[in-house]
């Protein structure tokens, strides 16, 4: 699996021919072959198709549908001036507190020989925490009797240590963006499923090419905070102003304001830099900059989820999806390796 990420890794150059599209359908790999002869590694000119691809992402992800009315450029105006005097600067006030028990925490959980015990002992130490790692080792998808798990030693027992780490992680992160509204159950849970699946595409690339595949999935889960930050302060400003809230205009100024404030949130909670440097690579690179190949997890990570997105969703078709793998240096045999379905 991503034989041309692990070469990628060791820093060795290909020819064209070695990493041309050898497994695609002949039919498409034929159109394809004077560009795809091009490809140098992933992302190398490619990030504008991946940039083009995110915003058809978006646009579908919200349900952007109805061409931009008067009253929808009047709507995203007022937004856009109140969202401007509340994040000049990028204070911290616009940004979620992450507890330093919480970012000590979230250290462990993505180190390699951080003991059980200790784990158990911080997860313990917050009682909203271990009761939600208990509430899902009590679904039914661990349990299969009717006897009720009732404390943590039972439900890490049951669901395991991989799968604790990344439901901790999950929780910690979901508690500063999920919002008992009508606009998350719309607009907001789409943007942070899309996130969760991120990660755990970015943990199964990282770990097959010898990376820490649960600090990829940390990163895969805050590669779009920006955004989540972005739609929270929607949701108050909608709230607020009593209209009905145009999808457009959630798309544009989640697009225009989400990638300043991820760095500045990563920053705000005083994150080691090799955590959300890859994010960062990611967001600004042009073509060729991919250097680290935690951003090009990163990388390949982001754009399966959204292929896989529009591709469920109708907005493209099989040869399409094969085409837009195929631009961004990839291929329908990697992409097959994370959704196996679309065989």
């Amino acid at each position: 699996m991503f034989a041309k990420l692990k070469s990628f890794f060791g820093f060795t150059k290909k020819t064209n021919d070695e990493i041309a599209l050898s497994k695609v359908d002949r039919s498409v790999s034929q159109v394809a072959t004077n560009e795809a002869s091009q490809t140098q590694e992933y992302g190398h000119q490619s990030l504008e198709h991946a940039r083009e691809l995110s915003l058809s992402f978006v646009s579908s992800l919200l349900g952007v549908r109805a061409v931009e009315t008067e009253q929808s450029k009047a709507q995203e105006d007022l937004l856009r001036e109140a969202l401007d005097a509340e994040i000049t600067g990028l204070s911290e006030r616009s940004i979620p507190k992450l507890s330093k028990s919480a970012l000590s925490l979230v250290s462990d959980l993505t180190s390699y020989d951080t003991p059980q015990s200790k784990i158990l002992t911080a997860i313990n130490e917050d009682p909203a925490l271990a009761g939600k790692v208990i509430s899902i080792a009590n679904s039914p998808l661990y349990i299969a009797s009717d006897t009720e798990i009732k404390d943590l030693d039972h439900a890490v027992t049951m669901i395991g240590l991989v799968r604790l780490k990344e439901v901790v992680l999950k929780s910690i992160m979901a508690d500063k963006f999920e919002l008992n509204s009508y606009y998350f159950e719309t607009f907001g849970k789409a943007l942070w499923e899309h996130s969760s699946e991120v990660a755990g595409n970015a943990k199964k690339i990282a770990e097959q090419s010898g990376l820490n595949g649960n600090q990829a999935y940390f990163i895969g889960l805050i590669h779009d905070l920006g955004k989540l930050i972005i739609f929270k302060k929607l949701v108050e400003l909608h709230s607020e102003e009593g209209s009905e809230p145009h999808p457009q205009v959630f798309s544009n100024l989640l697009s225009d304001y989400s990638a300043a404030l991820t760095r500045r949130a990563c920053e705000v909670w005083e994150l080691p830099i090799d955590w959300y440097q890859p994010i960062l690579e990611f967001q600004m690179a042009e073509p060729g900059d991919l250097k680290q190949p935690e951003s090009v997890a990163l990388f390949l990570a982001n754009l399966f989820a959204e292929i896989n997105a529009l591709f469920a969703a109708g907005e493209i078709t099989e040869f399409e999806l094969i085409w837009k793998l195929q631009e961004v240096g990839s291929s329908i045999e990697e992409f097959r390796e994370l959704y196996p379905e679309t065989n």
